[in-house]
């Protein structure tokens, strides 16, 4: 009687730890099914940063090849006396800072 006894006890205390390791389990799955979804969204969103910077580097090679062969429609470059046009056009010099004046 006093070793069911003490089994019992034994069982009840398992069956508890079980009952809490569950419980432990179904909360890690959901985090689990979180984390998932906000991974496929982060992948997503990455992606389209990605295509976004893609074009965006490649129209300014674009611009910059035609900028280096004179293929921009500049007023400048229609006078034949004119010289050859800057690097920097007033409309944009505020957007790009020349490299000997930023600091490194």
């Amino acid at each position: 009687l006093e070793t069911n006894t003490v089994l019992m006890d034994k069982l009840k205390k398992v069956q508890q730890e079980n009952e809490e390791l569950k419980a432990r389990m179904d909360k890690h799955m959901e985090l689990s099914r979180q984390l998932s979804t906000e991974q496929a969204v982060l992948q997503e969103s990455l992606e389209k940063e990605s295509k976004v910077n893609k074009r965006l580097s490649m129209e300014n090679e674009e611009l910059l090849w035609k900028l280096h062969n004179g293929d921009l429609c500049s007023p400048r470059k229609l006078s034949p006396s004119s010289p050859s046009v800057p690097l920097q056009s007033p409309r944009n010099s505020g957007n790009f800072s020349s490299p000997t004046v930023s600091p490194r």
